[in-house]
């Protein structure tokens, strides 16, 4: 069986143990080993949420293609987990039907998803619901976690794009807060988080840890700070 990994990290699992692009595809490789199929390729999206729909990524749209080519050129679609398709259910049950209407399989490693057994396919959309919830969860954390710091004006974890931690209260960076303006200023305009994030490293702006801007960070830099400002995210 000829098989494409697809792998994929947003930019908060980048550093995260076994989340990393090359652990991911390790993983594949050893399935592939273990189960005598030749993998063919390795798709990869680095820095991309899993709320975005797949073929809207780079490496997504090369298997939102293959899933329905007339003549593929692969057999199965190998992912460690299924929230590397994505994190949203409706897309995930979406893309699970196109498996299993088309000619290309889908296996979930972790899961042990084979959508050629109906016990699979049943474990596959169950595992959507609960990777939508765990989605939610988060967000709620997070939301009410930004809150309470931004009623006692406190730094948790690591202080947000924008601001420094400074004995336990957070205060403004001013050269953060410059590049924070010039990022709304161009959402306002309509230029989309990858050319914002194409702007940002052409005028040398430099992220909260140094490294080059994704659109995913370009999107949470403006969430984080609309959240602790008590204002809406462009």
């Amino acid at each position: 069986m000829r098989v494409i990994g697809y792998t994929r990290v947003s930019t908060a699992e980048q550093t995260a143990d076994g989340l990393s692009l090359d652990a991911q595809a390790s993983r594949v490789r050893a399935w592939a080993d273990a189960t005598g199929a030749e993998v063919v390729e390795i798709v990869r999206d680095e820095g991309v949420s899993g709320t975005k729909l797949l073929a809207e990524r780079p490496g997504g749209r090369r298997i939102a293609d293959l899933i329905e080519a007339r003549r593929p050129d692969a057999d199965a679609v190998v992912v460690v987990r299924m929230d590397r398709l994505g994190r949203d259910a409706a897309e995930q049950l979406a893309l699970l039907k196109r498996f299993r209407a088309g000619k290309v399989g889908l296996v979930a490693i972790a899961q042990q998803i084979d959508l050629a057994t109906p016990h699979g396919r049943c474990m596959a959309q169950i595992g959507a619901v609960f990777a939508e919830l765990e989605r939610s969860l988060i967000a709620e954390r997070t939301a009410e976690a930004l809150t309470e710091l931004r009623q006692q004006g406190r730094a948790w974890n690591h202080a947000p794009f924008g601001w420094d931690a400074l004995d336990g209260h957070l205060v403004a960076n001013p050269v953060e807060q410059d590049s924070l303006t010039r990022i709304r200023n161009l959402r306002a305009a309509g230029v989309s988080y990858h050319r914002v994030a194409a702007i940002l490293d052409a005028e040398g702006r430099s992220t909260k840890r140094g490294g080059p801007w994704q659109a995913a960070s370009v999107r949470s830099v403006l969430r984080t700070a609309a959240q602790l400002e008590g204002t809406e995210a462009a």
